[in-house]
């Protein structure tokens, strides 16, 4: 069964810092349409990735449930 490459949110983090590092995060923001004080706050870790700011950067969040099995005692 094939499964696609998945991605946590520092992996995601990572990559909003090598954009950032391209130009500033003023100008970032401004591309995502979203204020430099929210995307610092990302960056700083006090708020989350939003779908928002994830899908600017080519990311989609997805909830997955798992599935398991355990022996009865």
């Amino acid at each position: 069964m094939f499964m696609p490459k998945t991605y946590t949110e520092d992996d995601v983090l990572a990559d909003i810092r090598k954009v950032i590092e391209g130009s500033s995060l003023r100008q970032t923001a401004e591309r995502i349409a979203c204020s430099p004080g929210y995307l610092s706050d990302i960056l700083a870790g006090n708020r989350a990735v939003s779908d928002s700011i994830a899908s600017a950067f080519g990311y989609k969040r997805e909830i997955v449930t798992k599935i398991i099995f355990r022996k009865a005692a």
